[in-house]
């Protein structure tokens, strides 16, 4: 295969929260979730007034809402943290070496995969990584900043021409 543009990478904490970034900005149900936790943090705000409880109910009550809605707003933050903790190839250091040709595009880690480029469901880029979703689910993430053969910005053309679909932006 003739390499065009290859990327050295890895799955670096930088890399891990664009994973959690890409999952939470792409989600269709984002705003059904915030709106539960919403909900539920009321119901611990209304309960006690309701249920006409001594003040050790409302304070219980007002400490389990405010944790309700600490727990939204940073799951993001647990979900890397989680990450952190579970990925392989981010505790064991493993390097991942993807090389793109003419038709296809090769993936070495412990293994190696070729994918050829209609596998490519959608992608998505930001201002310092590209995202590919794959239609079996896989998500690569590749850092513009990790190119040793070709550049960010070239290769970014050439992924649309070779998979006829638009890049998609996310912030």
């Amino acid at each position: 295969m003739t390499i065009l543009y290859e990327v050295k990478t890895g799955h670096t904490k930088k890399v891990l929260k664009a994973f959690v970034k890409f999952y939470d900005e792409t989600r269709k149900d984002k705003t059904k979730i915030m709106l539960r936790y919403g909900v539920l943090a009321g119901l611990f705000f209304l309960i006690p007034r309701a249920l006409e409880m001594p003040v050790a109910g409302y304070v219980i009550c007002w400490f389990i809402g405010i944790l309700v809605v600490i727990l939204a707003f940073s799951k993001n933050w647990l979900n890397y943290m989680n990450m952190l903790h579970q990925d392989k190839y981010y505790q064991n250091g493993i390097n991942i070496v993807m090389s793109f040709g003419f038709s296809a595009f090769e993936v070495r880690d412990e293994e190696k995969n070729v994918y050829k480029y209609h596998l490519i469901e959608k992608m998505y880029d930001d201002k310092e990584m590209f995202y590919l979703h794959m239609e079996d689910g896989d998500l690569f993430i590749i850092p513009k900043e990790d190119f040793t053969v070709g550049s960010a910005e070239d290769f970014r053309d050439f992924l649309q021409k070779a998979t006829e679909k638009p890049f998609e932006s996310i912030s």
